[in-house]
């Protein structure tokens, strides 16, 4: 069945090109993991997985406008054939589109800018704190109006999404939409300060109540980045119209040389602030060789 959907698809995306007569480019990203875990004197888990695999299809029509369509693979025992695949992002984007220097308007399935979810980079083989504790999906579907502030003083965001992430739709996404807000500064060098803003309510479009009567997200982000430490921090609330939670996630990152990384990352959640002895700690420590790098200096196989 994957099979004949991504071929299906593939067909669809040739077509799609050449109608258009667009320049397209094609890119893979690949995360191959192993894994062991042993509890005790049992192994649990001594496996080899394809954790997350892309195929990225970028079409470029104008020197204006430009789309974006990824498919998700990823190894699950859900599925006959041990992998499943997912619709990751697709969409359209339009830059300048209003008289605001280095801003694009993006419509389709974009990443959710949400506290460091949407810039998140596997630094450690773990997800973004909201990605991991199920606050706020990676990516949406929605408006997004994204830009940089003048003079490389940071970015921000505005979207309005529906809130489910990406792997709902359909009947598993509310009539409620969710407008996000999130901007970034960067007042010296090396030093980001940032906040971010989920809020959705019944009552917006309708007054039906909903398993999302409300809920706020917030998420504040600091990152100081002098060589050779790069340390990020992460406070994190979800407040819902039945529990609260919160935490944190702190994680430093020792730059020895350039192929070789230290990691260290804290993670502190509180499911319900409401309950005692609930809250959970998470240690992870580990190093990371970037074997090669690209021209901007970024690694590209690690």
């Amino acid at each position: 069945m994957h099979k004949k959907v991504l071929l299906l698809t593939l067909i669809l995306l040739l077509s799609y090109n050449a109608f258009w007569a667009a320049e397209t480019k094609l890119s893979t990203e690949l995360w191959s993991r192993y894994t062991y875990e042993r509890v005790a004197d049992t192994t649990k888990k001594s496996v080899f997985s394809l954790e997350r695999g892309y195929f990225r299809v970028e079409p470029t029509f104008t020197d204006k406008i430009k789309g974006r369509f990824n498919l998700d693979f990823f190894s699950s025992d859900k599925y006959t054939d041990g992998a499943g695949i997912k619709l990751k992002y697709a969409y359209v984007e339009f830059n300048e589109v209003i008289p605001i220097p280095e801003s694009k308007l993006v419509f389709g399935l974009d990443k959710n800018y949400f506290g460091t979810v949407y810039d998140w980079e596997y630094v450690t083989i773990e997800k973004a704190l909201e990605d991991k504790e199920k606050v706020a999906s990676s990516a949406d579907y929605g408006i997004f109006f994204t830009g940089f502030i003048p003079k490389g003083f940071g970015e921000y965001a505005l979207s309005l999404i529906n809130g489910e992430g990406y792997s709902k739709a359909g009947s598993k996404v509310n009539v409620n939409p969710a407008p996000v807000v999130n901007l970034r500064i960067i007042p010296l060098p090396g030093v980001s300060l940032g906040s971010s803003l989920l809020y959705e309510k019944a009552g917006f479009l309708d007054t039906i109540k909903t398993a999302y009567d409300k809920r706020m997200l917030y998420a504040g982000v600091a990152r100081f980045a002098f060589r050779p430490i790069d340390a990020w921090f992460e406070y994190l609330v979800r407040d819902s119209a039945k529990t609260k939670s919160q935490g944190f996630m702190i994680m430093p990152i020792l730059r020895l040389v350039k192929p070789l990384e230290l990691v260290f990352r804290y993670d502190r959640w509180d499911p319900n602030t409401s309950k005692e002895k609930d809250a959970y700690s998470t240690l992870i420590g580990g190093f990371n060789w970037n074997i090669l790098f690209d021209s901007q200096g970024l690694p590209t196989l690690f």
